[in-house]
């Protein structure tokens, strides 16, 4: 049941499943919700507080994008942010599974 009601909807609190599982005549903590979920594979989380754009932020961002509206596709494909060399962890993942692939005996149907 607890696993089914936060699947439902993932905003629901410990303490609602408390409550909910109390009105279901089971008396349960807290700890013991989380510790239920965790099992379960579920993992609570917060979101970040992140500090809001600023009015100079929004304008310099709006000025970009309405430079850049009309640039081809290809330009952006040379962006430094998208070249495979700044992340040398996701080489290091495709390499890995090229090897492994490589070294995969082939399935045959006889």
């Amino acid at each position: 049941m607890i696993t089914r009601t936060v699947s439902k909807n993932p905003r629901t609190t410990r303490g609602d499943l408390v409550n909910d599982l109390q009105r279901a005549g089971t008396k349960v903590t807290k700890a013991t919700i989380s510790n239920t979920l965790r099992r379960q594979g579920l993992k609570s989380c917060r979101a970040r507080r992140v500090p809001l754009l600023k009015p100079v932020h929004v304008q310099a961002r709006l000025k970009f994008a309405r430079e850049h509206l009309d640039d081809p596709e290809e330009d952006w494909e040379n962006v430094i942010c998208q070249s495979p060399d700044l992340n040398p962890i996701e080489n290091l993942w495709r390499e890995l599974k090229v090897r492994v692939a490589s070294d995969s005996p082939k399935t045959s149907l006889l």
